[in-house]
């Protein structure tokens, strides 16, 4: 019952539903991938394409792709609206001390300010997406994983920040997708409190029994070595998903095949209610 309790927590759907390949009628199509800057920049390009998604968030990407996003024009053709978030080095200028991100949506984006949540507000890529159907929020995230003490309440104070900036946009009316790897166990402290602190739900459906990360049957986690076993679950866990607020509908959810990185993507079809009116009124992709 211990163990069975937080799974069953916190939940926006139970059964499975996986996305088609057109996408539901009238659901918005979200791609969540952290690459861990492995892949080639071409593989990603190329994942991004073949999703058709609406709003995509790619954290960690190719070091030469976040020369094309944060410097040049890439992928503004396809994806008009575009948040980022810059690589920032630790003190001891080796380690990461915020990972390079970004969002971007066929629809514009309004970058929202998110110093009100202290000094935890870089560690978001934040926004509002003003899609013809209704705007709503968006929400980037990745908290360090725990490796250290000092990672380990970071991450959780990046959490409780999270909480914070969701329910302030839960307030202003807005429907709510947070996209995120947690770095922790799906039924961990850092995904309880931001889905109980925060109004949130998890997108993934209780009875898919797939994981994110790792991909792959690690043989050491220092050195990135594997033993090319396959993970499956519950070897492999959903550390990354969605957190959708109250409202939301879970049209599809399911995992893509793997890059370079150890994560895998995700592809989440969400029924998003337009701001101020109900789900039945919202306009389709």
């Amino acid at each position: 019952a211990i163990q069975a309790t937080p799974l069953l927590m916190y939940r926006a759907a139970w059964l499975p539903c996986r996305p088609g390949p057109g996408g539901a009628s009238g659901a918005v199509r979200f791609l969540h991938y952290n690459d861990s800057c492995l892949s080639d920049k071409r593989e990603v390009y190329a994942l991004m394409e073949r999703s058709g998604a609406d709003v995509l968030s790619i954290l960690c990407p190719p070091v030469q792709m976040q020369f094309d996003v944060f410097d040049g024009h890439g992928p503004a053709d396809a994806y008009p609206g575009k948040l980022i978030r810059r690589w920032q080095p630790a003190p001891d200028k080796v380690n990461t001390e915020i990972s390079a991100g970004f969002l971007v949506s066929r629809w514009p984006i309004t970058r929202v300010d998110c110093a009100f949540v202290g000094p935890m507000a870089d560690r978001f890529i934040a926004g509002i997406v003003e899609r013809p159907g209704g705007r709503f929020g968006v929400i980037a995230v990745h908290p360090r994983s725990p490796r250290t003490v000092e990672r380990w309440h970071e991450g959780n104070w990046t959490v409780r920040a999270l909480a914070v900036l969701a329910s302030k946009m839960r307030a202003d009316g807005l429907s709510v997708v947070v996209l995120a790897d947690l770095n922790a166990t799906p039924t961990g402290w850092r995904s309880r409190e931001a889905c109980a602190a925060g109004g949130l739900r998890r997108a993934k459906p209780v009875l898919v029994f797939d994981g994110t990360y790792p991909d792959v049957v690690p043989l050491s986690i220092r050195t990135k070595q594997s033993t090319g076993v396959p993970a499956v679950w519950p070897a492999s866990i959903a550390i990354d998903d969605a957190l959708v607020s109250e409202g939301v509908g879970v049209e599809g959810w399911g995992t893509l095949t793997r890059l370079q990185s150890e994560h895998r993507p995700i592809m989440i079809d969400l029924r998003i209610p337009a701001s101020g009116t109900s789900a039945a009124n919202t306009g389709g992709r």
